[in-house]
């Protein structure tokens, strides 16, 4: 695989096309790959590919890597005979693909498609929210959404927390749901990345999480997706070593992924480690340095292929 990486991240003749190729072989490994550690340690070599030789795929990503924010505006726009719903798995990653495949198919349900997209940049859930037209997640709480969202000129919305077998749907025909449950994992339950795995893979193959998607389903096409992936920040293959650079990262960054910028990025390290965009400055590849306090397992904000890339199933109406 070390040679497809790289001639997909070196050689191909524009950013579109290897952000396409790129996602495209993230599919494959998601699918074919059960253990999240392994798929981790498959996206070492394009990561430090992305982050130490071909950076300017990473400038070029929020131009040419196709977006799920993007593609949601599509999806809901398109016409059809059915209802639509959407349900977005706040910090759904690759690594649970696998899961939520096998739980479709022993439920009976075959997606009628399977992708690849991608995060904004940075790779957080406000950014996410401003691409759809909300100044953060919140907004869609209990129907609230302004006339700013994007998504459909009339839908029902809402935003939970409560597990998925005590979640109602209204019937309306368009309806976007945004579940916290997974994020609710990462930073208010703090939990390990071993811990993480095993209660999502547990989740989405139990019945209560497939009941509350065909009640979405009933007489509605359904997408499932993403606003942004997680990093396991203790499997990270690169450490910055360099005292000047550790100081800067650290006065910087602390010990997180992105921060707020009022101008572009000067500092001159090599490879760059950081990049500007959207008035942010993230972290490029998977860099990690010495903080008190140690970085958190689990995080996301940065450029890396497991922060930025989610999976996007279309799923047919019931």
């Amino acid at each position: 695989m070390s040679t497809s990486w790289h001639d997909i991240i070196l050689n191909s003749p524009n950013p579109e096309k290897a952000w396409g190729n790129i996602f495209n072989s993230l599919k494959e490994l998601a699918q074919t790959t059960t253990s999240p550690v392994a798929l981790h340690d498959h996206t070492v070599i394009p990561d430090r590919l992305l982050s130490e030789a071909a950076w300017n795929l990473w400038h070029a990503y929020s131009d040419a890597a196709v977006k799920t924010s993007d593609e949601l505006k599509k999806w809901c726009a398109a016409p059809s005979s059915t209802g639509k719903a959407v349900l977005l798995l706040d910090a759904l990653s690759l690594r649970e693909l696998p899961s939520l495949i096998a739980g479709a198919e022993n439920h009976g349900i075959k997606p009628t498609a399977i992708r690849v997209t991608g995060s904004e940049s940075p790779s957080t859930t406000d950014h996410f929210a401003n691409a759809i037209g909300l100044q953060s997640r919140s907004a869609l709480a209990d129907d609230g959404k302004p006339g700013t969202f994007v998504l459909f000129d009339k839908s029902y919305t809402d935003v939970r927390r409560i597990p998925f077998e005590d979640c109602s749907v209204p019937p309306t025909s368009n309806i976007v749901i945004w579940h916290r449950w997974l994020d609710d994992l990462i930073h208010l339950q703090r939990k390990l990345p071993d811990q993480i795995s095993k209660t999502a893979e547990t989740v989405l193959q139990r019945d209560g999480f497939w009941g509350f998607i065909n009640k979405l389903r009933q007489g509605r096409k359904l997408v499932i997706t993403s606003d942004h992936g997680y990093a396991v920040s203790k499997r990270f293959s690169s450490e910055v070593s360099d005292k000047d650079a550790v100081q800067r990262l650290r006065k910087t960054f602390g010990a997180s992924r992105n921060k707020a910028a009022g101008k572009l990025w000067q500092s001159q390290f090599m490879p760059p480690l950081v990049m500007t965009n959207n008035k942010q400055h993230m972290i490029m590849g998977q860099w990690k340095w010495k903080v008190q306090g140690g970085f958190p397992h689990v995080c996301h904000g940065g450029m890396s292929l497991l922060e930025v890339a989610v999976p996007f199933l279309e799923i047919p109406a019931l």
